[in-house]
């Protein structure tokens, strides 16, 4: 079976809005076997929605919708789904009665316009909101199931699942069996060159290869329609090649972070850290401290943009700075020395860099990034040159700073 996937919403046009709703869907129907061939985003123009919607159902067996199903005059996506269905409108008075105990539940008078989220689809199923006001749909259309839910995540996540295990997984005549695999150090066309070889031969198995800034993720998806078993052999087989052939670049083969997996390992090895960050503005001790837990592995950072910063905190020497410069290997390996020993850690990681858009030379370009790991039994440094804007080249050193660390956590500190 196929998906297509529609967004809903000027707003979701805007260039630094993300679509986190897809991706989620996306996953989720991996899971049960079904593959979604294409996204898109429509704005707020009923005529548009209804052309997207219309086209979606002849190409896919599910069409997912979110957002639009709001009380405003540009919620539209009730009223574009009944256009490309050419069905009409029913007013349901039941739904207004759910809405106004919500809003009376909160101590508020329901506002007249509410009462347009009691428009439903001729044969549609209504499905109930548990957390917000709009109710979503679902309609089977024939040759396509349409299915239309709230924007905000939480709504829209509480809902799919229920749809998605009660309504869709059961469409799907296959036994799924998954294997997931985290790669850092290598770009998503040097990781498709790795492995084409050992999965484009095997037809029953659905491989994805998803690449964020440093960090690619290779999805195996078996399927059978004999049995698990038979999709767990036949995609076993191949995940332990590609694990074989990959080991080097391996983070994990659970469905966790980069940053969970470090604070993970440091817990494993009884070890702390401490970062000290220039180019990348606190962003590595943002996405440690993000992990639940993470306080029992690290002591602290210290977020030195300045020269002086990095002299009178840090303890970077001027002399290093005037003959080596701010973005240099020599200073980042002072930085991580000084955070190691103002904090105690076990290791340090310092990053000093040009993340741009401005402040590069010929012989130091935007995107270059100087690296360093401290402890007591290692020195180590690297450097990079980080194509891409500003915010990719700080997610690219980020993740290139958590894959020094794992790789000293996984060939250099001491088992214990």
């Amino acid at each position: 079976m196929r998906a297509i996937f529609i967004a809903v919403g000027s707003e979701m046009l805007d260039k630094e809005r993300v679509d986190t709703n897809s991706i989620y869907v996306a996953r989720r129907l991996m899971e049960v076997g079904i593959l979604t061939d294409m996204k898109m985003v429509v704005g707020d123009d009923i005529e548009n929605l209804t052309w997207a919607i219309k086209n979606a159902c002849k190409r896919a067996q599910i069409v997912i919708v979110t957002g639009g199903l709001g009380p405003t005059e540009d919620d539209i996506t009730r009223e574009a789904a009944a256009n490309a269905l050419k069905r009409e409108l029913l007013f349901k008075e039941e739904i207004v009665e759910d809405i106004t105990i919500r809003f009376r539940q909160r101590n508020i008078k329901m506002p007249e316009i509410n009462t347009r989220q009691a428009f439903v689809i001729d044969g549609a199923e209504v499905l109930p909101n548990a957390v917000g006001t709009a109710p979503g749909q679902y309609i089977d259309a024939e040759t396509c199931k349409l299915l239309l839910l709230p924007g905000p995540s939480r709504e829209m996540k509480l809902m799919f699942d229920k749809v998605l295990t009660d309504k869709i997984a059961p469409l799907c005549n296959f036994f799924i069996y998954k294997r997931c695999f985290k790669f850092a150090g290598i770009t998503e066309s040097e990781t498709d060159a790795e492995i084409a070889d050992i999965y484009a031969k095997h037809r029953n198995i659905r491989t994805t290869i998803l690449a964020t800034p440093g960090v690619i993720e290779v999805h195996l998806v078996g399927r059978s329609r004999k049995s698990e078993e038979e999709a767990r052999i036949e995609t076993d087989g191949v995940a332990e090649k590609i694990k074989t052939k990959m080991a080097e670049y391996l983070i994990t083969e659970e469905d966790i972070s980069f940053e969970e997996f470090i604070v993970a390992a440091l817990k494993h090895l009884k070890l702390t850290v401490s970062v000290a960050e220039s180019c990348t503005g606190g962003g590595l001790a943002n996405r440690l401290t993000h992990v639940p837990g993470s306080s029992d592995v690290f002591l602290g950072g210290v977020v030195a943009y300045s020269d002086e910063v990095k002299k009178n905190i840090l303890g970077v020497k001027e002399e290093t700075l005037k003959k080596h410069g701010a973005v240099s290997k020599e200073t980042a390996k002072e930085m991580a020395f000084g955070i190691r020993k103002l904090t105690g850690s076990d290791i340090s990681a310092a990053v000093t860099g040009i993340a741009g858009p401005g402040g590069g030379t010929k012989g130091k370009p935007v995107g270059l990034v100087f690296m360093h790991l401290s402890a007591a039994d290692a020195e180590v440094g690297i450097h990079k040159v980080f194509p891409g804007e500003r915010r990719v080249v700080k997610v690219r050193t980020i993740n290139e700073s958590f894959n020094l660390i794992k790789k000293y956590l996984g060939e250099i500190a001491p088992k214990k």
